[in-house]
């Protein structure tokens, strides 16, 4: 047991305590993070039932963050009042990220929560925990600051702080496309070729927008074009598939790469980039389409081209990087 002059002292040392989400559509994902750093053994990963009520949902994202904040308390001791407490929330678009607002309808997820402040409602969340189960930590949460971003620019933020004195072009790769333009670990919009909000989902290409192409239906779109989409097949399957030999498959990816370099062009040669990093889960095929994509930007653009192996690290880093001034 520590002296009472040794409490003092511990308690004298202030913390900045983040409590990162990646609010998912099937599982909600969280990690502790102490002064930037995620702590070992904090990750947790819960069902989202993101179809459900509002109150359903919100009792699930509290839940997860008396789960996090529990295991701080556990492992560190007990939440001062010099102590800050922020709760950080990737979240899938559409959503106002500056007032907390969800604007998602019709996708399939947290439809129940449409045109409503999710921050809000998870403050009054807190507040009612906190009347039933009083005490510093319910306390914390209730009186937290908490913020949300768009899930790709936040994996660019904490991209940025490998590289964090260069230009960078991030893209997330899952069911559509995600993307964040930085420069010296901040967020570019409407500058140098890059979109006014600072995305590239919904500008022009080909015979429609960037997100019908190179996401989870664009593939399996081009892959029905080509005759060889089964029924019951995924992306996943087609590169399992290219990758032993299927000459169809392992032609679709070529195809996929090549659009993706044709896409970046003009915003690679507009913005200059240092490098392009790549995450989410179709970015594992990357090396089926490394030399496609390659080709299409030239030797003139040709620049490197990562694939982030933990992009959720990333996203919980630029979590908490989004208390920051980085936009």
């Amino acid at each position: 047991m520590c002296s009472g002059k040794e409490q003092e002292l511990e308690s004298s040392v202030s913390r900045v305590i983040t409590l990162a989400l990646d609010a998912g559509g099937t599982v909600v994902k969280g990690v502790l993070l102490i002064n930037g750093q995620v702590v070992p053994n904090s990750f947790l990963a819960r069902p989202a039932e993101s179809q459900g009520s509002a109150h359903s949902i919100i009792s699930r994202f509290a839940g997860a963050c008396l789960e996090l904040l529990n295991f701080y308390t556990s492992t560190y001791g007990p939440v001062f009042r010099n102590d800050t407490i922020r709760i950080g929330f990737a979240f899938p678009g559409p959503f106002d990220y500056t007032n907390g607002i969800a604007l998602l309808q019709g996708v399939g997820k947290y439809d129940a929560l449409y045109q409503l402040s999710v921050c809000d409602l998870l403050r009054e969340e807190f507040m009612r925990r906190k009347q039933t189960s009083p005490g510093r930590t319910p306390d914390a949460l209730a009186s937290a600051d908490i913020r949300f971003g768009n899930d790709a620019l936040l994996f660019g933020l904490g991209v940025s702080i490998r590289f964090p004195l260069e230009r960078l072009v991030c893209l997330t790769l899952g069911t559509g496309l995600g993307s964040a333009f930085i420069e010296n670990g901040q967020i570019v919009q409407g500058r140098n070729g890059v979109p006014s909000n600072g995305m590239l989902f919904a500008e022009p290409y080909r015979e429609g927008i960037v997100d019908d192409y190179f996401g989870r239906r664009g593939i399996l779109k081009l892959a029905s074009e080509r005759g060889i989409l089964s029924i019951d097949s995924d992306v996943a399957d087609l590169a399992h598939a290219a990758r032993n030999g299927d000459t169809e498959a392992g032609d679709l990816f070529h195809e996929y790469g090549y659009r993706l370099g044709e896409m970046l062009l003009p915003y690679v040669a507009s913005f200059h980039p240092h490098r392009i990093v790549l995450g989410g889960q179709i970015s594992s095929s990357f090396s089926l389409w490394e030399t496609d994509a390659q080709e299409a930007l030239g030797e003139r653009f040709s620049i490197p081209i990562l694939q982030f192996q933990d992009g959720m690290d990333a996203v919980f880093q630029g979590i908490h990087r989004l208390f920051e001034n980085t936009i």
